[in-house]
């Protein structure tokens, strides 16, 4: 009898706990556009160290980043340029990381406002998300050259748009 009502009792109790869900770092995917020239991309190694529970979003902490050298543009000649020196110097700035800082919820999802850090220098940024109930969705675009990456002298000319995919589990 005892064991019953404890058994009842926990599966009350269990599923009022947060739930958190589970990035699945290794099939996220990262791609961006330069808009100026419809030039597209990827960079990989996702490395995910943020808290989200689904069920309340605007408690999760969404933090990571990427490997510059993973940047790719099906170009190797392009993408050694890019990653040189002149541009997002890969050897000294070895990751492109995001913190959040605060998340609200939004008709379409969420809105995610955090920084993000390029070749040393940290800006604000916002994410917009969504959720399909198996990979969290986001959108921003940045301009190049708040990072000290001007491929063109006309700021206008240096839009990057940025999607993430984050599959995710255990929700």
């Amino acid at each position: 009898m005892k064991f019953t009502a404890l058994f009842i009792l926990l599966c009350i109790v269990m599923p009022l706990e947060a739930q958190q869900a589970s990035i699945q770092e290794a099939t996220a995917s990262i791609r961006f556009v330069f808009e100026d020239k419809d030039v597209d991309g990827t960079l990989g190694d996702f490395q995910f160290t943020g808290t989200i529970d689904p069920n309340a979003i605007t408690t999760a902490s969404i933090a990571g980043s990427v490997a510059t050298e993973t940047l790719d543009t099906d170009n190797w000649l392009r993408n050694r340029h890019l990653r040189g020196k002149k541009y997002f110097n890969a050897g000294a700035y070895p990751r492109i990381s995001f913190t959040s800082h605060s998340i609200e919820v939004t008709d379409s999802g969420f809105s995610v406002s955090g920084t993000l850090t390029l070749k040393g220098v940290t800006k604000n940024i916002v994410w917009e998300f969504t959720d399909s109930t198996t990979e969290f969705t986001g959108t921003t675009a940045i301009n190049t050259q708040d990072y000290g990456i001007s491929i063109y002298d006309e700021r206008s000319r240096n839009i990057v748009s940025i999607t993430i995919v984050m599959p995710y589990t255990g929700y």
